[in-house]
């Protein structure tokens, strides 16, 4: 910590000569000088169900357990004290583990996180009520990047993040953030301290995917902090953290690790995930790589080889909606089951129970102005015949607002700085099973998941190898 508070200073007087701050982005309150400051990092994380929250910060006195104060009331009177664990490694000191437990649903509550050293200041949440209807932000890709707290893309590529959920919570009132994978592009740990700037991930829990360049580095395994987390391996662990899931209102989020490679793995833990909530109405998958866009040439190789790995575990399990990224080009697909479309949604705006799942890969918040895409280019010639719609841009960044009621999930998917979502699409659902074909699995799957398991054992050798030259 002594030596992010000399970063920090380096970083105030090079902020204040050249840096201004972005008023409608980063508020007064919450400037970046102020955050590097306070020494925190704090970020939520959503529970098993509504009736938790899973709290995380940087920092802290070495030899004080971390603790998290919560109260009805806004002056904190009446608080619950709990109690957490340290997580470090060798780039990060200390991070900050805390549960938060026994929440009431559809209520607002207080809190104050504790470390031996100054107190946060007094942050909110609020759980979804029973029954309610809510809403998540979906993105990907932000690629916060710098190599120092000096480092000004740090500083530009945390101002793009924060202005985009400013935007996203003024247009709906979120219940939970998503984002799938590459948050970081080195997996420095002054990138993911960058991640939470933006007060929303201290008021909205905040889940996140793996992605190939967060496991550049352990700083993601250190601050990773979520409900249900499948750490230890079956067959083939995870390098970094490993697959998780929780319930957010009706809806099953399970989260993958798409750079491990054992389709074993995932489809135990998949199964399990699904059996312990067989009520839920909605059930979305997030991992990182695209399987269908086709936008880049060189990649659809590999993406025919995770396709063989997670779309049959995807369609036994009857998914309406998996989300992904990495190929930094937004693409929605057609209703796909066993890789054949279903149902085509070219020029639809609405689908009744559809008898597969629906893909849904985001663009990027990395705006890159070199990009020979000078120009937004819709329903482009480079989408793959699996794809509705695309959205190609290299100046804008790209999200998705999605409205969950009991019987509806609506997917709308805007640029910053936008009035009106470039496109949208509504699933319908009657029953909660709705359309989907119920087959199991293929018949090769049962054995050809375990190759790419042979395969994870022998490439997370290779993995460390290469985490170990970096540094």
């Amino acid at each position: 910590m002594k030596k992010i508070i000399s970063a920090v200073m380096c970083l105030v007087m090079l902020l204040s000569a050249v840096m201004p701050i972005n008023g409608a982005a980063v508020s007064e309150k919450n400037s970046w000088t102020e955050y590097l400051e306070e020494g925190k990092g704090v970020y939520l994380g959503p529970g098993a169900d509504d009736t938790e929250m899973y709290v995380t910060w940087y920092g802290g006195k070495d030899g004080v357990t971390p603790e998290v104060k919560v109260s009805t009331s806004k002056d904190m009177s009446a608080p619950l004290t709990f109690t957490g664990t340290v997580h470090s490694s060798d780039k990060v000191e200390r991070s900050n583990h805390v549960i938060v437990t026994g929440l009431e649903k559809g209520k607002t509550y207080y809190y104050v996180c504790s470390d031996g050293t100054t107190d946060t200041e007094v942050k909110s949440f609020k759980t979804v009520a029973e029954g309610a209807d809510f809403s998540a932000m979906y993105v990907s890709d932000i690629h916060l990047t710098g190599n120092s707290f000096e480092d000004e893309s740090l500083y530009e590529s945390a101002k793009s993040w924060d202005k985009v959920l400013v935007e996203a919570t003024e247009r709906e009132e979120l219940s939970l953030i998503l984002s799938g994978g590459d948050m970081a592009t080195e997996g420095q740990p002054c990138e993911y301290y960058a991640m939470f700037i933006p007060e929303q991930v201290k008021t909205i829990p905040y889940a996140m995917a793996i992605g190939n360049h967060d496991v550049k580095r352990y700083t993601y395994d250190t601050i990773a902090n979520y409900p249900n987390a499948k750490l230890s391996g079956r067959l083939s662990k995870s390098l970094i953290h490993g697959d998780y899931y929780f319930v957010k209102g009706n809806a099953l989020f399970v989260v993958l690790d798409s750079t491990n490679s054992s389709a074993a793995d995932h489809y135990f833990f998949v199964k399990k995930a699904v059996r312990e909530n067989p009520d839920v109405k909605w059930k979305v998958m997030m991992f990182h790589h695209d399987l269908y866009g086709g936008h880049i040439e060189s990649r659809e190789s590999e993406n025919m080889l995770l396709r063989l790995l997670f779309t049959p575990i995807i369609d036994a399990f009857q998914f309406d909606l998996v989300l992904t990224g990495h190929s930094h080009c937004f693409s929605r697909s057609h209703v796909i089951y066993r890789n054949k479309i279903t149902e085509s949604l070219t020029g639809k705006t609405s689908v009744t129970n559809p008898e597969g799942t629906i893909y849904l890969n985001n663009g990027s918040l990395r705006v890159n102005p070199d990009s020979e895409i000078k120009e937004p280019i819709i329903d482009s010639d480079r989408k793959s015949e699996y794809i509705a719609t695309d959205y190609l841009t290299g100046t804008q960044e790209v999200y998705n607002i999605l409205n969950f009621t009991d019987d509806s999930l609506t997917i709308k998917s805007y640029t910053y700085n936008s009035e009106n979502p470039f496109t949208e699409l509504t699933i319908n659902k009657t029953t909660n099973e709705g359309g989907h074909p119920d087959k199991g699995v293929q018949f090769w799957f049962v054995i050809g998941k375990y190759i790419g398991t042979i395969y994870n054992v022998i490439n997370n050798i290779s993995r460390r190898g290469e985490i170990a030259d970096r540094g």
